[in-house]
């Protein structure tokens, strides 16, 4: 019988991995050191290889907060794939995120849509997939939080005009909006943020946004702050 792929969730400092009917359970800890990418993931491994034995094929999903985001605008004279991807590096660029740095992935919209795009670390991921290969450990895939969350979540508000779903990480929250089922913002900010990026403020402005609160969906254990 084919084994299902191991589920591996990284955060800024805490990982969480499970694999679906091992009865086994799952297991999770956390990391210091920084950077995520400076993370001694070895520690992590050798868990994982505990708990598991032999860890086969691994589905990587990194939190919103490790990931770059944007939905590029549609511009009349960028319409060939070249062009668009160019268009989508290029604003990118503006956050500090190149080709070099990460790993840009475009969700190719219909015909003048907005573009959206994620961006994932390559440090960090190549860093991830050395690792687990010394313990037998494939990367078959590597996602966002917010794919399978949108995947889950995302086709009941398609009949919406405008929706957002905010959901909380073990690194701060995330927040996607959805025009008509299409994704047009995500955005992330620290659990205990302050100012403009405290979580109270940033939702009492999002509100406004919509044209009551059953337009947002929180998707959490407890209710929206």
């Amino acid at each position: 019988m084919r084994r299902h792929p191991l589920d591996l969730y990284i955060a800024s400092s805490t990982w969480a991995a499970a694999r679906r009917g091992d009865p086994r359970g799952p297991v999770a800890g956390e990391y210091v050191g920084g950077e995520p990418d400076a993370a001694p993931w070895t520690r992590m491994v050798d868990a994982l290889s505990s708990h598991y034995g032999d860890l086969g094929p691994v589905r990587i999903v990194l939190s919103a907060r490790l990931c770059a985001f944007l939905v590029a605008p549609w511009v009349a004279d960028c319409f060939t794939g070249p062009s668009i991807r160019a268009a989508v590096a290029a604003m990118f660029e503006s956050q500090g995120v190149t080709e070099a740095s990460h790993r840009i992935e475009i969700d190719w919209p219909v015909y003048g849509q907005p573009v959206p795009a994620v961006a994932y670390p390559r440090l960090l991921v190549d860093s991830l997939r050395g690792a687990l290969a010394a313990s037998g450990g494939t990367v078959v895939s590597t996602l966002a939080s917010v794919v399978p969350v949108l995947r889950r979540h995302g086709n009941p508000l398609e009949a919406l005009p405008g929706a957002m779903l905010a959901y909380a990480e073990d690194d701060g929250i995330t927040g996607i909006t959805l025009e008509n089922g299409r994704l047009v913002q995500v955005e992330t900010l620290a659990s205990q943020g302050a100012g403009l990026g405290d979580v109270r403020l940033w939702l009492s402005r999002k509100r406004f946004a919509f044209a009551d609160d059953g337009a947002l969906h929180w998707l959490a254990s407890r209710p929206a702050p």
